[in-house]
């Protein structure tokens, strides 16, 4: 099911993805699709992330701050996609009046996103590469923001260099 919903998405946006379709994609019923998910919408975000979860696995090897900048230019490079950014900006656009869109949206996307950026600050922490008194939610929220930022405004997307930049400005920031 999170695959047919993903095609689904992919191949013709958010219009094109109803509990219906996936259903008949997937050769499911729709009382199936209901019993594991809310909405049309938090399938396509939990398959999108499925798709996706490379992103948020820490590299082998790297340093705190290299798995931070690895997270952002993930993410980053999947909200510039031309499929997948405008799916995401309809998705979002559209939790503001529908609560089960915008749950779906908390915890099928958001949350583990922030989840994988928040242990490898909390783990710097941990490690003394970072105060203790750091505000790990707060590094989370200025490392990832500007990327959604971007895409909700219609701004030109965060190159590599820039992404290096905003991490490494945050981290040293968070070291004062």
């Amino acid at each position: 099911m999170l695959a047919a919903a993903a095609e689904l998405a992919l191949e013709g946006g958010s219009s094109a993805v109803t509990v219906e379709a996936i259903a008949k994609r997937a050769e499911v019923s729709r009382t199936t699709i209901y019993k594991w998910w809310p909405s049309a919408a938090a399938i396509v975000l939990e398959g999108l992330l499925e798709s996706v979860r490379d992103s948020i696995t820490r590299p082998p090897g790297s340093t705190s701050v290299q798995a931070v900048i690895h997270h952002v230019r993930a993410l980053n490079t999947i909200l510039v996609d031309p499929t997948v950014g405008p799916l995401l900006r309809n998705v979002i656009a559209a939790s503001e009046s529908e609560p089960a869109i915008q749950q779906a949206l908390r915890d099928q996307w958001i949350g583990p996103r922030r989840g994988a950026v928040a242990v490898t600050v909390a783990t710097a922490v941990e490690r003394g590469e970072l105060p203790a008194d750091t505000d790990v939610e707060l590094v989370v929220d200025a490392v990832v923001s500007p990327p959604y930022y971007r895409l909700m405004l219609g701004m030109p997307a965060l190159n590599d260099e820039a992404i290096d930049r905003l991490v490494r400005t945050v981290w040293n920031g968070s070291l004062a």
